[in-house]
């Protein structure tokens, strides 16, 4: 993905898995052709995946890859101080649309029948009865299950033996972000050695996509190549995606014992709320400078110390200048020295599961000590006039520290800051 990135590819593409036509938006950040078993093919991880939904599904497979590449194994981690903190959209909506959606079309049609007959149809009325009664046979027991977001904790924490603590976020935008943080923070008081954190989302299907447009923050050009365009002056709405990322948080002497690769370190995590409109962040950025003052406190850093932004960047008139403000107004002339790049420019907004997404692209940028561009930045606009590195990947030798921000609908802020692993002591 990294790589892709680098090379200024682009993830957003046509909406063909349902019918766009009554919909503003027609294109999404939307995974094809993706097969489960490859990722997670034992016979009881199989089995957990019968039971989930398509975004629990992604979340669970990208905790296993997380988990493998970590190296953790039975005998090296404790179960009782393994923990997993994961943030999530609502859950369970392809789980209960597809169940019921047939018969809730024929009870529909069933009502209709009898609200039209003033004189009443007994005929329709005994459909109805036995309708109702069948109804009641179909409903999958585990499908409260599925409308859980917990549910991915709570399959994880069986599968991994992870008996320590357990969260399910779901704070919408900033919900991976704050995961990822909350997780460190139980880890420095010393509840923790190890801890799973993530998240995974997809408002990619008809009633979820068709209300975020109706909220107006999602573009309404529909072409897959050129609508995501953060900071761009022609910019006019986000592109919705989907997804899922995690990374396995680990005390450091704990990590260092057994022997593993370090990609980063996280050095400081700030968390804060606007505290002004549900749908719109306040014109002076107030939430997000609190929270990324927060993070630099919390990582003992001076502004002049961030070596890079991984910005929120949706691509909406609103957000983008508001946190290009917000920007200038913690980092000082320090903003315009750096590299604020937006990846949702090319993977679209994966609204939950983002933070997560953006977390692991900040590591991956220290690994690699390069940055990706920010896609279709061709217009500037006055109000946005930071380095948003548009002509293509950058090598970054000396790459330090990447600041990674994480805005929601609702007003909850989220930002992170991750440093190059230092030399072991």
């Amino acid at each position: 993905m990294f790589e892709r990135l680098c090379k200024g590819e682009n993830g957003i593409k046509t909406i063909r898995r349902f019918n766009t036509e009554a919909i503003r938006s027609k294109i999404g950040g939307i995974i094809e052709d993706f097969d489960p078993s490859l990722i997670i093919s034992d016979r009881n991880g199989l089995r957990a995946l019968r039971l989930t939904d398509w975004v629990q599904t992604l979340a669970m497979c990208s905790i296993e890859k997380a988990w493998l590449d970590s190296g953790l194994a039975p005998g090296k981690y404790d179960p009782e101080r393994t923990g997993i903190f994961m943030g999530a959209g609502r859950g369970g909506y392809d789980a209960l649309t597809t169940m019921l959606g047939a018969d809730l079309k024929q009870l529909d049609a069933y009502f209709r029948d009898l609200m039209n007959d003033g004189s009443g149809n007994e005929r329709a009325a005994v459909r109805l009865d036995k309708l109702l009664a069948r109804a009641s046979t179909l409903i999958n027991p585990l499908m409260f299950l599925q409308q859980c977001p917990c549910l991915v904790s709570a399959y994880s924490a069986i599968r991994y033996d992870a008996r320590g603590p357990s969260l399910t976020n779901v704070n919408l935008c900033s919900a991976s972000s704050q995961s990822i943080g909350e997780a460190a923070w139980v880890i420095s008081r010393g509840d923790a050695d190890v801890m799973v954190a993530g998240g995974a989302d997809s408002m990619l299907n008809p009633i979820e996509l068709t209300a975020f447009c109706n909220l107006d923050a999602v573009s309404g050009k529909n072409d897959p190549e050129t609508a995501s365009r953060p900071f761009d002056y022609k910019r006019d709405g986000c592109v919705v995606g989907e997804g899922a990322a995690a990374m396995i948080l680990e005390e450091r002497n704990h990590a260092l014992a057994r022997g593993v690769s370090i990609y980063a370190e996280l050095l400081g995590y700030g968390s804060s709320s606007d505290a002004y409109k549900i749908q719109a962040p306040p014109p002076n950025g107030r939430g997000a400078v609190s929270a990324m003052r927060a993070a630099l406190a919390h990582a003992r850093l001076r502004p002049e110390d961030i070596d890079h932004v991984n910005a929120h960047g949706t691509s909406t008139p609103l957000n983008d200048k508001t946190e290009t403000s917000a920007l200038k107004e913690v980092l000082g002339p320090r903003a315009y020295e750096i590299p604020v790049v937006s990846t949702k420019s090319s993977t679209g907004h994966l609204i939950a599961a983002a933070g997560a997404l953006e977390a692991v692209i900040a590591v991956k940028a220290l690994e690699e000590q390069r940055v990706p561009p920010t896609r279709n930045f061709e217009h500037r606009d006055p109000r946005c006039d930071l380095d948003y590195v548009p002509e293509g990947q950058r090598s970054m030798p000396g790459l330090r520290t990447v600041l990674s921000n994480s805005f929601a609908i609702g007003g909850t802020n989220s930002c992170l800051i991750f440093g190059h692993p230092a030399a072991e002591t």
